[in-house]
């Protein structure tokens, strides 16, 4: 299975919720982060997201400013529901 990778953020205070938030589908994590920081809409600031896709779903927290991917966890625990 290939995986993709699906980046999750939003205008700062006006997050739409859900799918409304994902800007785009990509091949690699690196391709996803690099969208975030580089060609980002104005007031992308607030939470940064790449959901991982593949044998299992991987979160991947990421800082716009600079790219750092902060944590990494399967989404069963980034949800609490280990």
């Amino acid at each position: 299975m290939d995986k993709k990778f699906l980046l999750f953020t939003a205008k700062t205070y006006y997050p739409y919720g859900g799918m409304d938030d994902c800007k785009g589908v990509f091949a690699k994590l690196q391709d996803a982060i690099d969208y975030a920081i580089k060609k980002q809409p104005s007031g992308w600031l607030d939470d940064t997201h790449v959901l991982e896709i593949g044998e299992q779903l991987i979160v991947h927290l990421v800082q716009p400013n600079n790219g750092t991917v902060e944590v990494s966890k399967p989404i069963n625990e980034y949800m609490g529901e280990v």
